[in-house]
């Protein structure tokens, strides 16, 4: 320790000494701000990666996905076989595989609004891609989520488009019980407003009853 301070005295007493020291000091300022702020990102948004996210929808065969839309209300009971979804609406049996939907193996239009957020793989994709805000561990071991998604990214993720719009991200919470997700709850109020799929509010709930 001794021979570094005298190093640093014999420092300041030749020309270039005080500057030296100067920027060195800067130098290793900045080093350090650098480390601290890769560290913060890499955890803010890897850090609501607690479990696989494929774990947390097994078993889930059936479920009921609301869609409230400018305060009008379409409730739909899914159920799940593999990667094919089948629903009655209007009395009418469909079936969806990957993005097609078809109704007595005629291919339509699906009835079902925003149906790309009922699909487990566009789920996933969204929690990979989520911030978590908060966590809530109860006692009988269920836990609450509050997460926040970039309308941006939603919209690459169902359209496959870049946007680069100026917004506020968008709220969810997904509640877990017995390691399985029990409910999502999506304020997309952010989200529909970009190509005006809304004209004030989109809401989405899906509760799995497994």
């Amino acid at each position: 320790m001794k021979k570094v301070i005298e190093f640093f005295k014999e420092l300041r007493k030749k020309p270039y000494g005080k500057a030296v020291m100067f920027f060195g000091f800067y130098l290793i300022f900045f080093i350090v701000i650098f480390i601290i702020l890769g560290i913060g990102g890499t955890n803010k948004k890897s850090n609501n990666k607690d479990s696989s996210y494929k774990s947390l929808f097994n078993d889930n065969y059936s479920f009921t996905y609301k869609v409230v839309l400018d305060g009008e209300n379409y409730l739909y009971n899914i159920n799940k076989n593999s990667n094919v979804y089948s629903f009655i609406h209007d009395n009418k049996q469909y079936t969806t595989n990957g993005k097609n939907t078809y109704n007595d193996e005629v291919e339509v239009e699906s009835p079902i609004k925003f149906s790309d957020f009922y699909k487990e793989d566009l789920l996933m994709k969204i929690l990979e891609n989520s911030y978590r805000v908060a966590k809530t561990t109860y006692d009988n071991g269920d836990e609450v989520y509050n997460l926040l998604v970039s309308s941006n990214v939603l919209y690459k993720l169902v359209y496959s488009k870049d946007t680069d719009y100026e917004e506020t991200p968008n709220k969810f919470k997904m509640s877990i019980s017995n390691k399985k997700i029990k409910e999502l709850e999506f304020n997309l109020d952010s989200y529909c407003k970009l190509d005006n799929l809304c004209k004030k509010s989109l809401n989405i709930t899906i509760n799995y009853n497994n």
